[in-house]
């Protein structure tokens, strides 16, 4: 079960004073208790103690990530995608929040629920500025065969950092799977140049490759080589 860092605490005596504070204090507190029940393998016990969280405080977002996550592995997408989503109408000044609905939107990628991550980072993208949630767009784009979206994505993600290799990866393998294979290897190559040590890159442009110097011979066109060209036939990574 994935977990995110806790919101501040709220000292007894303050959550004694402030309604809010004690219900953030019996949030707080049952989530504790259900990442103790989770440890012990007591499921039950921690989904008991998740919803306790909820009762006492509804947007208290560490258990919102936490039970819906659940709730996928429970086979209940519709409530797990509720409470993801929920996330976003959270204030901008809540804990941790970006990154915990960029942890949400992974285990949407890591559960292969492409279409509720789809739904997710278009609406986490559309609120904050984050290369990650552009990138996490383009990802789920892509599966769901929209290669325009999954292009515009990965360019605005490059755009707001444009020196991490691996966005440069993630847009050269979106361009691989729109079917553009000439620009989709320029870019992949220029990704292994950024970052020789990334096996990922290297696998991806060596794909790339293949398939390209496939396109261009049975075209009959001259094979241009490639400045990695690959010495087996190997699968993408990841």
């Amino acid at each position: 079960m994935r977990r995110s860092a806790r919101a501040k605490s709220v000292r007894p005596g303050e959550a004694r004073r402030d309604p809010d504070g004690q219900r953030l204090f019996a949030a707080e507190a049952a989530y504790a208790e259900s990442m103790l029940k989770s440890a012990m393998g007591d499921g039950r016990g921690c989904i008991e103690a998740l919803e306790r969280a909820l009762d006492a405080a509804p947007t208290y977002a560490p258990a919102l990530l936490s039970l819906g996550s659940v709730e996928y592995q429970r086979r209940r997408p519709t409530r797990g995608r509720r409470l993801f989503l929920s996330l976003l109408d959270l204030p901008e000044q809540t804990t941790d929040l970006v990154q915990i609905i960029d942890e949400a939107g992974d285990f949407l990628i890591q559960c292969g629920r492409y279409d509720h991550g789809l739904e997710l980072f278009r609406r986490a993208a559309a609120r904050f500025p984050r290369a990650a949630f552009h990138s996490g767009l383009a990802c789920c784009a892509g599966h769901e065969g929209r290669h325009e979206e999954a292009l515009a994505a990965s360019r605005a993600a490059l755009a707001l950092e444009p020196d991490d290799p691996k966005l440069v990866n993630d847009l050269g393998f979106c361009l691989y799977g729109a079917g553009l294979l000439d620009e989709a290897q320029g870019v992949l190559e220029r990704a292994v140049a950024m970052d020789p040590s990334d096996p990922l890159a290297a696998e991806n442009v060596r794909l790339c490759s293949r398939e390209l110097r496939a396109r261009r011979a049975s075209a009959g066109r001259p094979v241009t080589p490639s400045l990695l060209q690959a010495d087996g036939d190997k699968t993408r990574l990841g």
